[in-house]
């Protein structure tokens, strides 16, 4: 197992009651923040203190989000919401959907997570080992840059600027079941 260091602990943890795009529109009505939230391998759900939530990318979903086991969880970072606010609009925290947030000062690029994400809690820890960036949609970039109307051709520019994982990460929960994570658990990620 290689060496790993600790880019930060997690600060938010929301859910996607539905999808957020919506043909060529973005809206973060969908969007629930929660305090817990449990993964399996076939999803992630979370608990809003008073009852489960579950995401629209888990397999038991009833919309019609197409189940992708490769795509059932996804992770952001602070930093890059930083990035994303000097170049382009300010935009809520969270509003690229993550399931879960990490604060941290360093950008986080696939050459850094592609050995994987370890999430440590204060009684277990998960190793997540399938990690893919989250590619940026036209609807999302229309979002980040403030033009709802723009042509997918003209914020191409802007779109590539969100790329190698600027704006998030997607992850299989392949061998984890019922791991429950809440803020302040730790992310670390392989040095070297």
């Amino acid at each position: 197992m290689p060496d790993r260091v600790v880019v930060g602990q997690v600060v938010k943890l929301q859910v996607q009651r539905n999808r957020l795009r919506t043909g060529d529109k973005y809206s973060l009505d969908h969007l629930s923040e929660v305090s817990a939230l449990r993964l399996t391998p076939d999803g992630a759900i979370g608990f809003d203190g008073a009852s489960w939530v579950i995401d629209c990318h888990h397999r038991a979903h009833p919309s019609a989000v197409p189940y992708k086991p490769e795509r059932v969880l996804s992770i952001g970072f602070s930093s890059h919401y930083e990035y994303m606010w000097r170049m382009f609009e300010p935009i809520p925290f969270g509003a690229a959907g993550e399931n879960l947030i990490v604060q941290t000062d360093r950008l986080i690029r696939l050459e850094d997570v592609k050995r994987g994400i370890r999430i440590e809690s204060s009684t277990d820890t998960a190793l997540i080992r399938t990690v893919a960036v989250a590619e940026p949609c036209v609807a999302f970039t229309r979002l980040v840059t403030g033009r709802p109307d723009a042509r997918a051709a003209d914020i191409l520019e802007e779109r590539n600027c969100l790329r190698e994982g600027v704006r998030g990460f997607v992850m299989a929960l392949d061998g984890i079941d019922n791991f429950d994570v809440s803020p302040g658990d730790r992310v670390s990620i392989p040095t070297g």
